[in-house]
């Protein structure tokens, strides 16, 4: 690609009708803007002015991952337009070893908005619930989401799982399957553990659920030896054919694992996190590339269907 700058790509993120980037910025993972890494604060804000001159327009971070405050500063410091950025900020249900009540969960929210320096939230999510919260959620938290939609503090309503524990999707396909009220799912999904696109992306679809794929590289995809290691395994194991071990030539793996998300039907945003710049810039352009040729795709659909023991991190 040279020195040739790919351009952003938008859809329409599901029933929201919000217009967002098909790559968003993910502020948590391993890096968490840097910050997890030992980087400061002002390289922190100038991942996130990177994103926006890039074209990203949608940012997702997290009331646990301690980057809300320079998000909310690289705004202001850009002078961003408030509707111009789509801010995505997640709550777990619990405050330490305990539920948070709706009254505790709404007063936590209010934290959130100092931090982003914001008056609303394009997206609140409920971050990372497992299947035995899912009921307490549901009965004690969703009208709080509900209040805080009403009082013009939130504007849509999402949930996200726990898919390093939970990689078979327990409680997200039974809740987007059954329930009416999430607008935004956060789910996992990659070349290893494609389970989603029956028991969650089949729901999204049908019922215009917006989607944000996390867990698309991590690290084992972005790691070549950790990637031959677990295949290696996952082979002697009897969990995937002798093929697996073939199916990924040398080459740029990173940029065919965010390609086959991309291209995934009902897939609306890609996240992706960092604490550098450059590689920011190098994952947009992996993003954006061309689409995988359909029989390199098809192999892969192929030599990894029923896997969904793993989340590749």
């Amino acid at each position: 690609m040279g020195g040739y700058t790919l351009a952003m790509n938008f859809t329409t993120l599901g029933r929201t009708g919000l217009l967002v980037s098909k790559m968003g910025l993910g502020c948590g993972g391993h890096s968490r803007l840097g910050l997890a890494t030992g980087k400061d604060e002002a390289n922190a804000i100038s991942v996130v002015h990177k994103a926006l001159e890039r074209g990203i327009n949608f940012i997702d971070t997290a009331e646990s991952y301690k980057t809300e405050i320079a998000v909310g500063k690289a705004l202001v410091l850009a002078k961003t337009p408030r509707e111009s950025v789509v801010i995505s900020t997640k709550l777990g249900p619990k405050s330490g070893e305990s539920f948070s009540t709706k009254s505790a969960f709404k007063t936590r929210f209010e934290g959130n908005l100092t931090r982003l320096q914001t008056d609303y939230v394009d997206l609140l999510n409920l971050h990372g619930v497992t299947t035995d919260e899912y009921a307490y959620c549901q009965s004690e938290l969703v009208p709080a989401l509900l209040e805080l939609r009403d009082e013009g503090k939130v504007r849509f309503l999402g949930i996200t799982e726990a898919f390093g524990p939970d990689p078979q999707h327990a409680m997200l396909g039974p809740a987007v399957a059954n329930d009416s009220c999430w607008d935004v799912v956060m789910v996992g999904f990659n070349i290893l553990n494609q389970s989603a696109r029956e028991r969650v992306l089949a729901h999204t679809q049908a019922k215009n659920i917006g989607t944000l794929c996390m867990f698309a590289v991590r690290r084992v995809l972005s790691n070549p030896d950790a990637l031959k290691t677990l295949l290696a395994e996952l082979v002697a194991s009897g969990q995937l054919p002798d093929e697996a071990l073939t199916v990924f030539p040398e080459g740029d793996t990173t940029q065919r694992a965010y390609q086959f998300c991309r291209d995934e039907p009902g897939i609306d945003i890609v996240l992706s996190g960092t604490g550098n710049p450059a590689h920011l810039e190098a994952n947009a352009q992996a993003l954006m590339g061309p689409p995988m040729p359909p029989h390199q795709r098809e192999t892969l659909m192929r030599v990894f269907q029923g896997l969904d023991s793993v989340s590749g991190n």
